[in-house]
């Protein structure tokens, strides 16, 4: 009764705002689930005796399925409905969240996570082609504004509601949690959204094309989050990048001689396509390598409790949550590549004011670079998610946003598996180079204190306060353990310094090219390049159900 009285308030006046609102709920249920995972994994660790891999991939197993499978679920959504699919990946997230919270093994618990990610693929790019669909392009950047302070709203809240949960209740209620923002969602999208799909006639039907492009896109994600553990060199590691060539050059093959391709390789036939794309790449490389390494920094050097590292971040979000609307609000005004080029370029900037991090430092010398970093963000996800959408013909907006979402996953195992790589043999030549590390080798006294010495200088996991945890190292003289903290500490930060210049100039680039390929005009208005046949479906009726 209460889905039947929601229906009758919705008209073709309101009908796109409550488009808008349905599609945020469920995103905010996939955006929080990820973050609230990252907390919990040291407490997950402890319940179910997991291993360091496992832990990785407890985060991998999700990441791998969403990003291997976004353009796939984005092209079935354009060719049987956006809605009807975006209604089952709501359902699947749900039941999986549930499956998660009743875990008894690690196995179990991956097994849950994948098919998260299953549900995630087909939640994240059908929000997008719904409010697509339903807001005319002059609205659009008003509306992905919304879509993005959600977004934002779910980075914040995650890391405190994960703290909260895994200090005063027990992990599985992180994936409980999910249950009844899950069934919200699916009634309110039930009852408010109208059915739209692909009427172009040129939806995509090719099978082999979906096989190349989910196998290419899953063995670049599996190497770049296996490459920081096994090491760039790893056979497996080169096989698994050679297999995303091969595969990636048969999907290229395929698509240009298919008649209706999965991905229409004129996409990147539009600059501004490229060019926001090329963002979206940038900006989740930068973001993945700033929560990895401060989530460590704070946690390890300066010994924050999960809720005190999640509260940190609070000012950057906070700040993208106020700017985020107003942002899209100016998108048509200003034009997409100067907010982006803007935004980026202060973005970029930001992350040189994080090189104000050090072993003695305190939180107010890193506030402003969370400010600031905010504000650049807010300047950026609406501009590039408008410029993405409105690139393309309105008719395939779900395979573009899928395609969109695809690249910031890829961004995201790649900046985690880049940056964490040279921040990890950053650390090990600092510590096992550092003078008290040396002189503690050398003191005939503490031979056994070698073994440790190994295992703190074998990866950044270990820096900082980690060596005063009893359970994992002996309990050593005060004077010893002081020496390997302050070592430990001090080659963290040269590591996570250096991540950071790195992460600068990635992001000066990607302003550089997103300023020079967007084109302002083609990123406000809709893109005129599919037409509808003659016997195309017109426009999309209200469900039987909304319409009663």
């Amino acid at each position: 009764m209460a889905q039947l009285g929601l229906a009758r308030r919705v008209n073709d006046t309101n009908l796109k705002w409550w488009t808008l609102t349905a599609a945020c709920f469920a995103l905010f249920m996939a955006i929080l689930d990820n973050l609230v995972v990252n907390i919990a994994l040291p407490t997950i660790s402890r319940d179910l005796d997991s291993t360091a891999t496992q832990l990785q991939w407890i985060l991998s197993a999700y990441t791998l399925v969403f990003a291997s499978l976004q353009i796939t679920a984005g092209g079935l959504g354009d060719r049987l409905g956006r809605k009807r699919l975006f209604l089952f990946g709501i359902v699947l997230f749900t039941a999986t969240s549930a499956f998660a919270a009743t875990a008894q093994s690690t196995e179990w618990l991956i097994t849950a996570r994948a098919l998260q990610g299953l549900g995630a693929a087909f939640i994240m790019p059908l929000s997008l082609s719904l409010i697509s669909a339903a807001f005319p392009p002059q609205e659009r950047g008003k509306a992905l504004g919304i879509w993005s302070a959600v977004s934002v709203s779910g980075l914040a809240l995650g890391p405190v509601v994960g703290g909260l949960i895994v200090e005063y209740m027990s992990w599985h209620w992180i994936f409980f949690l999910n249950v009844p923002i899950g069934v919200l969602a699916f009634f309110v999208t039930l009852a408010v959204v109208r059915e739209s799909r692909d009427t172009s006639g040129t939806v995509a039907t090719d099978i082999p094309g979906t096989v190349l492009v989910t196998g290419a896109i899953a063995a670049l994600t599996w190497a770049l989050i296996e490459a920081g553990a096994r090491g760039w060199s790893d056979q497996w590691i080169v096989g698994a990048f050679a297999a995303f060539a091969v595969l990636l050059a048969g999907f290229i093959a395929v698509e240009a001689r298919t008649e209706r391709p999965m991905v229409p390789l004129s996409f990147f036939r539009s600059t501004t396509f490229t060019g926001a794309n090329i963002v979206a790449f940038g900006i989740s490389f930068l973001i993945s390598g700033v929560a990895f390494s401060m989530t460590l920094y704070w946690q390890n050097i300066h010994g924050y409790s999960p809720v005190k590292n999640g509260l940190t971040m609070l000012p950057m979000v906070a700040t993208m949550m106020i700017l985020s609307p107003i942002s899209g609000a100016l998108v048509n005004r200003i034009g997409p590549s100067k907010l982006l080029a803007l935004g980026t370029l202060i973005t970029g900037g930001s992350s040189l004011l994080y090189l104000r991090t050090s072993v003695d430092g305190g939180y107010l010398d890193l506030l402003p670079g969370y400010i600031v970093m905010g504000f650049g963000m807010a300047l950026i996800f609406a501009p590039m998610t408008t410029a993405v959408l409105n690139s393309v013909a309105t008719e395939k907006s779900g395979v573009a946003s899928a395609v969109n979402g695809a690249i910031r996953e890829t961004g995201f195992a790649f900046g985690i598996a880049l940056l964490g790589t040279i921040m990890n043999r950053v650390y090990l030549h600092e510590f096992n180079n550092a003078s008290e590390v040396i002189g503690l080798r050398r003191n005939p006294e503490l031979a056994s204190l070698g073994k440790v010495l190994d295992v703190i200088g074998s990866g950044i996991n270990f820096g900082g306060r980690v060596i005063y945890d009893h359970s994992l190292f002996p309990q050593l003289p005060a004077a010893v353990t002081a020496q390997i903290q302050a070592a430990s500490s001090r080659a963290f930060v040269s590591g996570m310094d250096r991540a950071f210049i790195i992460t600068a100039i990635a992001i000066v680039i990607a302003s550089v090219l997103s300023f020079v390929l967007i084109d302002d005009e083609v990123a406000t208005q809709v893109h005129h390049e599919a037409t509808e046949p003659a016997d195309a479906v017109p426009a999309p009726e209200l469900d039987p159900i909304s319409a009663d």
